[in-house]
């Protein structure tokens, strides 16, 4: 039997394959782990990091907790990945060394990754520097017409970020170009932005990716059906992206017929809170 810890190493390059970045950074030069005359010194007690091999991982943080140093990177390819930390890890901003207050969510970056006790930990963190460093996916709270300033809520920690819109600021639905007036409350759209001074961010593109009342038609394969809080969780094929859909709709005979791992097509209604399913087939491909 091998040791439970090749294992561990096994399905860390897995995972983290599988979220590789398709083009890496250039290394950057080596800088001083956090607080490390500390740790070397014995008054923080942590033991030298493992010599164990790295794996890089690049993506957009969603969220930061610095109570309990961890980070939830939406790496490149979609999937959400944890990542610990503490004042080994060594941080930096092009060549100049940084810190983890320099993170922040929306900030993209490239970690190079080890596993230590059976975690997934940064040795390092390289912070993007290019120009649009921050993405911002949520539903719309409104839109001030008189301060160009677009309020979102973001999807994945519920709380509300201002965006400002401006006459460079490229507005789509799909490939539709649409005007900041038809930003209307409760779409859920996703914005590239930069930061500014004032803590908020510069647009610099802003996808509609949904208006209350629409209907919308798309494909993608059934992860999971939960028939008992009524929704059905799918994952478009190209992007990777997965989303639930509600049943209200649908009789019990047609919920009945939901598999797992059954690929199909949906048309459904966006209601301003939640997609809802008008219908739910099988794809194309699949039909006798």
């Amino acid at each position: 039997m091998f040791p439970r810890s090749i294992f561990l190493l096994v399905f860390l390059a897995i995972e983290a394959a599988s979220v590789r970045a398709q083009v890496q950074p250039t290394p950057s030069r080596v800088c001083e782990p956090q607080g490390s005359s500390a740790a070397q010194d014995g008054t923080l007690d942590l033991p030298a990091l493992p010599k164990t091999p790295v794996s890089l991982i690049g993506g957009t943080v969603s969220r930061i907790d610095p109570v309990r140093d961890k980070v939830t990177l939406r790496a490149f390819g979609g999937r959400d990945v944890v990542i610990n930390f503490d004042v080994r890890t060594c941080v930096m901003r092009g060549d100049a060394v940084a810190s983890m207050r320099d993170v922040k969510p929306g900030t993209r970056l490239y970690a190079d990754t080890i596993l230590n006790d059976g975690h997934v930990f940064a040795r390092s963190i390289k912070i993007s520097t290019n120009a649009a460093v921050g993405e911002i996916q949520g539903q719309v709270l409104g839109y001030d017409a008189s301060k160009r300033t677009l309020r979102i809520r973001d999807v994945i920690s519920a709380h509300g970020f201002s965006v400002l819109v401006t006459a460079n600021t490229d507005i789509r639905s799909g490939t539709t170009p649409m005007q900041a007036s038809e930003l209307v409350e409760g779409a859920l759209v996703k914005a590239v932005f930069r930061p500014v001074d004032n803590g908020n961010g510069l647009a610099e593109k802003i996808e509609v990716l949904a208006k209350p009342g629409g209907t919308f038609t798309f494909a993608g394969k059934i992860l999971s059906v939960d028939l008992r809080n009524g929704y059905v969780t799918l994952v478009e094929p190209d992007s990777q992206n997965t989303f639930d859909v509600g049943l209200d709709g649908l009789s019990s005979e047609a919920r009945s017929r939901l598999k797992e791992g059954a690929e199909v097509t949906v048309r459904a209604r966006f209601d301003g809170s939640k997609y809802q399913a008008e219908s739910i087939e099988p794809a194309t491909d699949q039909q006798p």
